[in-house]
């Protein structure tokens, strides 16, 4: 008897919707047939009518901080993934921060890996580090490696956690170096340590503890001082360098740019950054506080244009949550908050929202978090697209009239998020992950431990 049967909805299947059934075993795509077949469902485990639904492969986000091990308080990967899986996620990649210990050496990812065994109900890949500590030792940085992490995160500027202190420029080079001789990824904080200090300093100085501050702590001169220097060593080194949540238009179309000359680098750009700005960090306050800053509305429409000009290569959501405590603490001190975005399962829909409300299509949308991020980190697994022999990683989505977020409906453990009373018109009421369904709208989640752990080895 085969696994499941989807019939009736609008499949995305070579770049376009067709009206086609899936016939699902195995946790894998066996069939494609066109909807007028015969298709006997008493043969099946489990029937989904998707009828006026669309049918997309499910999304991979390739960057979160899930917390766990040591800051389960923060989130966990038990309601990390549940609230992934209701934002149309089968599969993350989690940062080598802010679990504690940070994740810098081999033997501390192996007690995460064991760690988080049965703790997850989709898949998942883990992120190491390289840090100003381990830069230089190889030994260390191939052991993470022959363990199958997805690739090696480094900040530029501080990191914000005491055991993860970010890699000095001088140290760059060669820690770039390491990742291409260990054909692996670096992905890249990039601001300017130096910049941030000296400007950090002089606001402090003058007794500035309100919101603006911090944003002109953060500029965007210093981001593109930092992307511009690595990407000059990239171009040098040969090295593969991810960088993560740019919002400098100018440094993305310096990178498309390079990366048509030859130059192994990519562009990660996050929903926040899309459909905020500074103006509602200013109003809101610090549930909007992250790193870099919101930027102003105009570099928000070159983006958009990044976006819609191929430029961007994939959207992760940096979903970085803390307790409510740590955001509030900042609301007269602005210094005094944590900075990171609870955005994990609503990231993605409002991205699509908003996308489609400015003209974009599902066709040039859905590769930023679906294929394009399984070719760049999981180019030996058959995630990303929906084809026959691939895993069946699929979600179900309807275009609503109208879908408020309410704190009742958060899965994330702390129930705040910058999108709540927004609403959404596409809505996620499916989520399905190698054949098993792990969210449903109507009749909630899946149990823990089925996700597996994705390793590039």
């Amino acid at each position: 008897m085969n696994q499941l049967l989807i019939k009736n909805g609008q499949v995305f299947w070579n770049g376009s919707f067709s009206e086609v059934d899936l016939i699902i075993d195995d946790g894998k795509i066996q069939e494609i047939l066109f909807s007028k077949s015969d298709i006997k469902e008493d043969k099946f485990m489990q029937v989904i009518d998707a009828s006026d639904g669309v049918i997309l492969p499910s999304f991979i986000d390739s960057h979160v901080h899930f917390n766990d091990p040591g800051r389960e308080e923060w989130e966990g990967f038990q309601t990390g993934s549940q609230a992934a899986a209701a934002g149309g996620i089968s599969t993350v990649f989690d940062m080598p921060l802010n679990s504690s210990p940070s994740v810098i050496n081999s033997s501390i990812l192996a007690r995460k890996k064991k760690h988080l065994e049965n703790r997850s109900i989709i898949d998942f890949g883990l992120w190491a580090g390289i840090t100003a500590d381990n830069f230089d030792n190889t030994i260390e940085l191939n052991a993470m490696k022959q363990q199958g992490i997805i690739g090696f995160k480094a900040f530029l500027s501080e990191s914000g956690i005491s055991d993860f202190p970010c890699i000095k420029k001088s140290q760059l080079k060669k820690g770039m170096e390491a990742v291409k001789q260990l054909n692996s990824i670096l992905a890249l904080h990039a601001e300017d340590n130096k910049s941030i200090i000296k400007k950090t300093s002089k606001l402090l100085g003058e007794k500035r503890t309100d919101r603006q501050a911090f944003l002109e702590s953060r500029p965007l001169s210093a981001e593109l001082e930092a992307i511009e220097y690595a990407l000059g060593l990239a171009e040098e080194t040969g090295a593969t360098v991810h960088f993560v949540h740019v919002t400098s238009p100018k440094a993305i179309e310096s990178l498309y740019h390079a990366k048509r000359r030859g130059v192994q680098v990519s562009v990660e750009v996050c929903p926040h950054y899309l459909l905020f700005e500074d103006k509602d960090f200013i109003e809101k306050g610090p549930i909007l506080k992250c790193a870099p800053p919101l930027r102003d509305k105009s570099t928000i429409e070159k983006l958009w244009n990044c976006i819609k000009n191929g430029m961007v290569d994939t959207v992760g959501s940096d979903h970085s949550p803390c307790t409510y405590s740590m955001k509030t603490a900042g609301d007269n001190n602005i210094w005094k908050s944590w900075g990171g975005i609870q955005g994990v399962q609503y990231a993605f829909p409002f991205f699509i929202n908003e996308g489609l409300r400015r003209g974009l299509s599902l066709q040039q949308i859905l590769p930023l978090f679906t294929s394009n991020v399984a070719k760049k980190f999981l180019p030996k697994t058959k995630k990303g697209v929906i084809e026959v022999g691939y895993e069946a990683d699929l979600t179900i989505a309807h275009f609503s009239k109208k879908n408020k977020v309410k704190k009742s409906n958060i899965f994330m453990k702390n129930k705040y998020t910058p999108y709540e009373n927004q609403s959404l018109y596409f809505e996620i009421t499916t989520t399905i992950v190698r054949g098993n369904i792990v969210y449903d709208k109507e009749h909630a989640i899946s149990d823990f431990g089925y996700g597996r752990e994705i390793t590039t080895v």
